[in-house]
């Protein structure tokens, strides 16, 4: 069976100006250095949780402070974007990132450096 998320993951991507241009009202997103695309390649709706663990030399490290916060649905065919900030020697000691939706299911995501 197909994996029913894609999870596609961007270290170091220049989302800060973006963030900060959108956001307009003062409200300012500093050091969003990581970018997550997850797409749901299912035929249902999927809520997910807005965290996700990262799994390597350091054990299971929790990021909880993606943004958007809170639980995220994404429809069939729709791909959510997760920002956030990563201190770079966690993210170089990592292997594996993993999601979580509503219904306790894990969707996992190799890191490759």
């Amino acid at each position: 069976m197909e994996k029913e998320l894609a999870i596609r993951v961007f270290m170091n991507s220049a989302m800060e100006d973006v963030l900060n241009f959108k956001t307009a009202c003062s409200l300012k997103l500093f050091d969003q250095n990581l970018e997550i695309h997850v797409e749901n390649r299912g035929a249902r709706p999927i809520v997910v949780h807005s965290y996700v663990d990262l799994e390597g030399e350091q054990g299971i490290t929790r990021i909880d402070t993606l943004f958007p916060p809170g639980k995220q649905r994404i429809g069939p065919g729709e791909i959510l974007a997760f920002y956030g900030q990563l201190d770079d020697r966690l993210w170089e000691a990592s292997r594996m990132l993993i999601f979580y939706d509503s219904e306790g299911n894990q969707y996992t995501h190799p890191i490759g450096h």
